[in-house]
């Protein structure tokens, strides 16, 4: 029986991706329970399936999972999460700007009744090595505005963080039951915990901004409202 899976989802990362799976590899490799690790690549264009066949080649634990073309974020990770077997399911961003160290604080919360854990950067025991640049701080902002205006959520502090673990029993009848392919995914899955009385906890972690983030401003703003509204409108009667 796995007891843990984590996710990577990933998308034209070959630059990153190698040395972001052996530290994620190295940690894994130091605990004494059951573990699978799944690499999703969302349709990338470089080499970034070359690159993790090369890295799993002879880890019998890890498998990649790869389509054409490219989905979105968060069709990347509900195909992860539907396809792990662990009884918890944590996904990490690629670019692993929260470590996997931070997995150990998450499954102690998770083994205390929580049925999600949310990594946060803006708490106030949250460790942040480097900051965002102004334009994405505005970003977040205007955001965050919105998001609480369409769907709630207000009692988090940050939705977006990518670090998030999960009870697999719990949680992946969510993840079955959504629509959403992009950045707006961690939300709408927040959104439908709220619905069913889920408990989660949200969780100071260590943060350091990456370069490359793939998500663009103006667009970023009109696709953030499009799905916000989509949210709320498919599951306006769960």
């Amino acid at each position: 029986m796995i007891d843990l899976s984590v996710i990577i989802p990933a998308y034209n990362e070959s630059a990153r991706i190698g040395p972001a799976l052996d530290t994620v590899l190295a940690y894994l490799r130091a605990q004494t329970y059951a573990w699978e690790l799944i690499v999703v690549d969302d349709g990338s264009r470089d080499a970034t399936v070359e690159v993790v066949n090369q890295r799993l080649a002879n880890v019998p634990q890890a498998r990649l999972v790869a389509y054409q073309p490219n989905r979105g974020k968060g069709f990347a990770v509900r195909t992860g999460v539907l396809a792990a077997t662990g009884q918890w399911v944590v996904f990490l961003d690629a670019d692993l700007s929260t470590p996997p160290d931070e997995i150990a604080n998450a499954l102690r919360f998770l083994g205390e009744g929580h049925d999600m854990v949310i990594g946060s950067r803006a708490l106030p025991e949250s460790q942040i090595e480097r900051r965002p640049p102004p334009y994405r701080r505005l970003a977040t902002a205007i955001f965050d505005l919105v998001k609480h205006l369409l769907v709630g959520l207000w009692q988090f502090s940050d939705t977006q963080c990518g670090f998030k673990a999960h009870r697999q029993s719990v949680v992946r009848p969510l993840y079955e039951r959504a629509v959403i392919d992009r950045f707006m995914f961690d939300v709408e899955i927040l959104y439908l915990a709220g619905r069913k009385h889920l408990k989660v906890h949200e969780m100071p972690v260590r943060w350091a901004d990456a370069a490359g983030s793939k998500v663009r401003f103006i667009e970023g703003v009109v696709n953030m409202v499009r799905d916000l509204v989509r949210i709320r409108w498919t599951h306006r009667n769960v």
